[in-house]
């Protein structure tokens, strides 16, 4: 991943906010691009910074038991029982790790988590009056510090990441990272393969491991198979 110009930047401000909610919270933005090529990995040499990340296999994922009354659903299925395990009125729904990978093929995770990140949260986002995925946000993940929802976001959750449906054409964009300071933070964005991601890191994370933990991403699925440390 690689700086773009601001002609770029704008284009892809321009392509995503096209997908409804996707840059919901952005706030006021400044032209800060990241450098790409970031290095994944938290051993710091002289004269670097400690990026202060931990790797994701020792994190938590709450909602992995709810796979278990959900196995080997059709897609179509999946998406119904999912969406029937909320209430209707809230779009976004808990799932499992295995549901997301199951109903966005080929989406990614970053391998890297901001230090004392323990807990993993996953939702399918919907479009409540259709009962299909949203667009603008299909998926997104909490990375917290302790149990999630036990504690204040702003102290707790360290980390967002929201992941929608990439419905341009425009391939000149994919696997560049543009970044923007946020309120509370920074905020990463990039197109790569058929979803467009965002990346939220409060402040208190580095911006250079934020860029780190972009440029770690894998395929959710590969992560799908490590047991969560509570054996989930």
């Amino acid at each position: 991943m690689h700086v773009r110009t601001f002609a770029a930047l704008v284009a892809l401000i321009l392509a995503v906010a096209a997908c409804g909610d996707a840059l919901q919270g952005v706030g006021d933005l400044s032209a800060e691009i990241v450098a790409g090529n970031q290095t994944s990995t938290t051993t710091t040499q002289p004269g670097q910074v400690d990026l202060k990340l931990d790797p994701i296999t020792t994190v938590v994922w709450i909602n992995d038991e709810l796979g278990a009354a959900t196995a080997g659903l059709t897609l179509d299925d999946l998406l119904l029982a999912v969406w029937l395990r909320g209430d209707q009125i809230d779009q976004s729904v808990q799932a499992s790790r295995r549901e997301i990978a199951d109903m966005l093929p080929g989406i990614e995770f970053p391998q890297l988590a901001p230090e004392g990140v323990s807990h993993v949260s996953s939702q399918l986002v919907y479009d409540v009056q259709t009962a299909s995925l949203g667009v603008g946000t299909a998926a997104a993940f909490g990375l917290w510090v302790g149990e999630p929802y036990t504690a204040a976001r702003s102290e707790a959750q360290l980390a967002v990441l929201r992941i929608g449906l990439k419905t341009f054409d425009d391939e000149s964009l994919d696997n560049e990272v543009f970044s923007f300071s946020v309120a509370d933070g920074r905020e990463l964005s990039w197109v790569d393969g058929e979803y467009v991601y965002q990346l939220f890191c409060r402040t208190g994370v580095a911006p250079e491991a934020c860029a780190a933990m972009a440029d770690s991403t894998i395929p959710l699925s590969l992560l799908v198979s490590l047991p969560s440390p509570t054996g989930g």
